[in-house]
């Protein structure tokens, strides 16, 4: 296989993996979401350069609370 198209694959399973897991997470479905944000996790481990998390926002939000 072409290291583009797999890049490109490994992006567009990135990208459905993320629409899932903000779509898990605003319908308080909490388990789903972490496992479609752990799908983007596993996929961005396997690009040549990795993305920055789509979820830090939500990971620094986390933190402050937890630190109230």
């Amino acid at each position: 296989m072409d290291d583009n198209l797999t890049t490109r694959a490994i992006i567009e399973a990135m990208k459905d993996a993320e629409k899932k897991a903000w779509e898990a997470l605003a319908g308080y479905k909490f388990w789903m979401f972490g496992y479609h944000a752990g799908r983007w996790v596993n996929y961005n481990k396997l690009l040549p350069k990795s993305l920055p998390n789509p979820f830090k926002d939500a990971v620094t939000l986390a933190r402050q609370k937890r630190a109230q």
